[in-house]
């Protein structure tokens, strides 16, 4: 056998050994890109499944939080409404015409119980009936003495009784409040019918 035969036989040889190598490297290679697209579509699967999850809980977690805000606001707007409706009260009573407002102030002052004190009221009142009032409360066969005090209140009306360093605050913010807890529920009744 010639060089030549011989070399020819390893070159095919050769070819041959090369040629099983690189099917074997392209099977291996389908095989791990064949893996590695399962690995992958797999990864999707369960990136797009969490992604879902987490899409629903964050939709789920902002319509809480929208659902809150929008029961903040309702509860805003009505304690708004409730609170406009004692600021109304409270300037219809301060507005009321002298013969309904005068037997409401002498009510209120017997209702102190106190028989001897100095009557403190906002300009408009002390100007306007506060005379009538101690008409209507000093009756003379009565020990009730309240005399009229020059000094002004800061006040939408009402009064304030001071004897020495006491004073009994009745005035009609003061009165108002003192019964707005006890009214509130018929007010949200009367405002929403709830």
């Amino acid at each position: 056998m010639s060089i030549e035969n011989i070399l020819e036989k390893i070159l095919s040889h050769a070819n041959e050994e090369a040629e099983k190598t690189l099917e074997q490297a392209r099977e291996k290679a389908d095989q791990i890109r064949k893996e590695a697209q399962e690995t992958g579509n797999r990864i999707l699967d369960e990136a797009e499944k969490k992604g879902k999850e987490e899409a629903e809980l964050l939709k789920s977690r902002r319509t809480s939080v929208a659902e809150l805000e929008v029961r903040k606001m309702r509860l805003g707007a009505k304690q708004e409404a409730i609170s406009k409706a004692f600021d109304l009260a409270l300037s219809r009573i301060s507005q009321l015409e002298k013969q309904e407002y005068v037997p409401f102030l002498v009510k209120a002052l017997k209702e102190t119980g106190v028989d001897e004190a100095e009557l403190l009221m906002n300009k408009r009142d002390r100007d306007g009936v506060g005379q009538k009032v101690l008409d209507a409360v000093n009756d003379p066969e009565k020990p009730v003495r309240l005399t009229l005090s020059k000094d002004t209140i800061q006040a939408k009306g009402g009064f304030v009784l001071r004897r020495g360093l006491v004073e009994i605050n009745s005035t009609l913010e003061t009165l108002i409040d003192g019964v707005k807890e006890e009214v509130t529920p018929e007010v949200v009744e009367a405002l929403f019918g709830e």
